[in-house]
């Protein structure tokens, strides 16, 4: 194997081996010499190879001398030289046997020198396989590039390829004319079919109208004809076919609404068509439908307002103002008046009792003038205003959206329909002058208001100028009534006035309007109109400050003033209680209403009442001093001692107004008091003639008197003994209340 590995070793190095081996043989002799015995003599055999020079000894050992070697080897007590020389033997033995160790080892150097000389052989022979194979790779690397961008090159044109031909294909396809749309266009009626061909055309036409790559194309100037032709047909087609259904509206009896979403909207795109390639056909059919149903829509309205004006009842005339004569007429000029008023008794006409009611029921249907008239029938105006809007809104809801889907424009709506809401307004002015019904203007006022909540929900602008319209032409004529109203109050003749203490007919009919214009206004708080009753109220309370000096006696005044007052605020309470019972209607402004007839309601009443109560404490004092007059006044004139004087000593009389002074006063009271109950019960219902007002005066005046009575007994108790007697023997409170309670059944 050496010999094997030395044939791969160059020259140079095997003659260097050899050189070894044979210095190592040498070694090897020279050792086994040595070995052999101790006779060999060196004699004086210089070993070293240069002259050795002492100087400076001294120096290095002064040096060295605490080094930890030297200073172990002076310890010892030896020789330096002689220990120097020990040293000496130590290293040639070990040179020695360095060199037995390499003679040894000799034969494993040369073998590994063989191995490196086969190894160098097989890494030079891989070297150049490797070489050999680089190259190759270089070339390898070269053609798969070459192939990448071959296969680039391809793959760009087939790209190129594929886009022009999808160009082209969907150019030829845009351009050519099949057979099958020539005939679909020319011969086929107009139905579904037709309306496929339609949209091709209408492909072709759109392509070529903004390719203009394809109208400098020869292929266009083959087709365009034929497409041109094609399309003139199509219009044609389209146009008659419209025509045909628009005209068919126009005959009496017809369903508008099934006609446009069966026959029409199914066809939508016969009118998108014209619009696109036939603008003015497109016009003739836009101002034809619009002619139609204008026409249609206008006459409809016109004969329906025709029919319910006959159905009309009038509430209310000119006369019907708070402020006029209470005379009540008799004979044939009673029976022209009902007559005027469509049978309405005048009592009522400042009354809404259920007429509110329709704004829970706005969504019922419209009134159908001849089923009403075969039933014989009236509705008040604000119904017949109800029902006109209710089918305004309706028929302009569905036209709107017709409209906006059919011809895809809402103009087309305000164009038809301004004929007709020209026709419901011109209606409303004529019949406005006409009406003196101020409750039903303002039942009005709340439906449109209604009403405009109703298209906003269904999110219908079309109705928002005239719905507004509507509303700046009812408020005018509700505030020239009010107005009316008013002035009638202000300007009343006092002088025409016959004093009686009865409800004076300005004051009932000023309750009744306030209750039902409250009513009507609880859900909405409008601040307008609670201004205006707010001027309403200070006139009728102006009115009846002034009445009362008419009266011989300021009592009647009183008396007056009390029933005036009192009806007022019975009139308000019960209309509170009703609104307080009713639910608001759907859509009403305010959420967070004041319960009732709302915040101006609230104050109108409680004012009322206020000054109820003052009237009702001036006429129990002068009717309790009439009746038990020392009693009162022994009370009041002590009280006034007890202020003036201070707080009263518990146990102490009051001086001048001790049980010997309230005896005989208890005394009168006792003998008479039951009589005098009497007759004041009999003096009230005299005055107030037995009526509502009468006995609630009554029941103030006993418990005044109460009062009084307790008030005397509490200052006697605080007199002393003696007074505390005297309180014990009077007439108890108890038996008092009895008597009260007694004339409060009757």
């Amino acid at each position: 194997m050496a010999t094997a590995d030395m044939a791969h070793i160059s020259p140079a190095l095997q003659e260097y081996f050899k050189s070894d081996k044979a210095a190592a043989a040498q070694d090897h002799s020279a050792a086994t010499d040595l070995e052999a015995g101790a006779d060999l003599d060196l004699g004086d055999l210089d070993i070293t190879t240069a002259q050795i020079s002492l100087a400076g000894v001294e120096d290095q050992l002064e040096h060295f001398a605490n080094h930890e070697v030297l200073k172990a080897i002076l310890d010892q007590g030896c020789d330096p030289k002689e220990y120097g020389q020990q040293y000496e033997t130590k290293l040639r033995q070990a040179e020695l046997e360095s060199i037995q160790d390499y003679i040894t080892e000799s034969d494993n150097l040369v073998e590994l020198h063989d191995q490196i000389s086969s190894c160098d052989n097989i890494l030079a022979t891989m070297e150049d396989m490797l070489g050999k194979f680089q190259a190759d790779l270089g070339n390898i690397s070269t053609e798969i590039r070459a192939l990448q961008e071959q296969s680039q090159t391809m793959s760009i044109k087939l790209k190129n390829r594929k886009g022009t031909e999808q160009k082209l294909s969907n150019f030829i396809e845009s351009v050519a004319i099949p057979p099958a749309l020539i005939d679909g266009i020319l011969q086929t009626e107009v139905d579904e079919t037709f309306h496929e061909h339609l949209l091709c055309l209408h492909r072709k036409l759109n392509f070529l109208e903004k390719n203009e790559a394809a109208q400098n194309s020869a292929a266009y100037k083959d087709v365009a004809p034929e497409l041109e032709k094609l399309r003139v047909k199509a219009i044609s087609k389209s146009r008659d076919y419209l025509m045909q259904r628009i005209y068919a509206l126009r005959k009496p009896k017809t369903n508008i609404q099934i006609l446009q979403q069966n026959v029409l909207l199914k066809y939508k795109y016969l009118v998108t068509f014209l619009r696109l390639h036939g603008g003015e056909v497109f016009g003739e059919v836009r101002t034809a439908y619009i002619d139609t149903l204008s026409r249609v829509l206008s006459s409809h309205f016109r004969a329906y307002l025709a029919a319910i004006e006959r159905l009309k009842e009038d509430l209310a005339s000119q006369t019907d103002v708070i402020g006029s004569a209470d005379a009540v007429p008799t004979g044939m000029m009673a029976l022209f008046q009902r007559a005027a008023a469509g049978g309405q008794d005048r009592q009522d006409v400042f009354v809404v009792g259920d007429r509110g009611s329709i704004l829970h029921h706005l969504d019922q249907p419209a009134i159908i003038p001849h089923v009403a008239e075969s039933e014989n029938k009236k509705f008040s105006f604000e119904l017949l205003f109800r029902s006109v809007n209710k089918l305004l809104m309706d028929t302009a809801t569905s036209e709107y959206l017709f409209c906006s889907d059919f011809f895809q424009e809402a103009a087309v709506f305000h164009e038809l329909f301004a004929p007709t809401l020209q026709v419901v307004e011109s209606a409303l002015a004529a019949t406005l002058p006409e009406t003196w019904d101020i409750l039903c203007l303002l039942v009005m006022i709340r439906i449109n208001y209604h009403h405009q909540v109703i298209m906003n929900k269904r999110r219908i602008p079309c109705l928002d100028d005239y719905l507004d319209r509507i509303n700046l032409t009812l408020w005018p004529r509700f505030k020239a009534l009010f107005d009316l109203q008013l002035s009638s109050i202000k300007h009343y003749n006092i002088g025409t006035f016959t004093p009686d203490v009865k409800v004076h007919h300005i004051v009932h009919r000023y309750a009744q309007l306030t209750a039902s214009l409250l009513s009507l206004n609880a859900d909405y708080q409008d601040g307008q109109l609670d201004h205006n009753l707010d001027r309403m109220r200070y006139a009728c309370m102006d009115l009846l400050m002034q009445l009362p000096r008419t009266f011989k006696t300021k009592k009647l005044g009183t008396i007056f003033l009390i029933n005036n007052f009192n009806h007022v605020a019975m009139v308000l309470r019960e209309a509170q209680t009703r609104m307080q019972q009713a639910p608001p209607p759907p859509g009403s402004s305010s959420p967070q209403k004041e319960p009732g007839l709302g915040t101006t309601g609230t104050a109108t009443r409680k004012e009322f009442e206020d000054q109820l109560m003052t009237c009702t404490s001036m006429y129990v004092e002068e009717q309790l001093l009439s009746q038990f007059g020392s009693l009162i006044g022994f009370v009041k004139r002590a009280e006034a001692a007890q202020k003036h004087k201070g707080a009263q000593a518990e146990g102490v009389p009051l001086p001048g107004y001790g049980p010997n002074e309230a005896a005989p006063v208890l005394q009168d009271f006792a003998s008479r008091w039951q009589p005098s109950i009497d007759a004041l019960h009999k003096d009230t219902m005299k005055d107030f003639k037995n009526s509502p007002a009468g006995r609630e005066v009554l029941k103030a005046a006993m418990t005044q008197l109460l009062l009084y009575y307790t008030r005397l007994l509490e200052l006697l108790r605080r007199s002393g003994g003696d007074g505390v007697a005297l309180a014990r023997d009077a007439v108890t409170v108890q038996s008092i209340m009895y008597e009260i309670k007694r004339y409060n059944r009757t």
